[in-house]
């Protein structure tokens, strides 16, 4: 087995020690509201389906789901944890999103 290192730090992280790892999962979201149906919604859904055929599905499908994990030390844990995004807003609360995840 290859060393393990912390993904923020590069610590190294020898077998036995504390780590952890972070899942980052996002998906589309669809807020129930479909924009006003054009004229012809069957051929813009035929010229969409053709337009897909150009794109990797790869590409696609990380449109609508991507997964990503994480190998961290404990310090870099605690540092992701209190601002994942190292921006100045803090934590939401669970009571914040209710309503708005589906």
């Amino acid at each position: 087995m290859g060393k393990i290192r912390c993904y923020c730090c590069e610590k190294e992280l020898p077998e036995g020690s504390l780590k952890y790892i972070v899942e980052i999962k996002s998906f589309a979201d669809f807020d129930g509201h479909i924009e006003e149906c054009p004229d012809d919604l069957n051929q813009d859904m035929k010229e969409l389906l053709e337009d897909m055929d150009d794109i990797e599905q790869s590409a696609l499908e990380e449109d609508v789901y991507n997964e990503m994990l994480f190998v961290l030390c404990k310090e870099c844990r605690d540092r992701f944890c209190r601002n994942p995004f190292n921006n100045s807003k803090g934590i939401q609360s669970d009571e914040e999103f209710k309503g708005i995840i589906h």
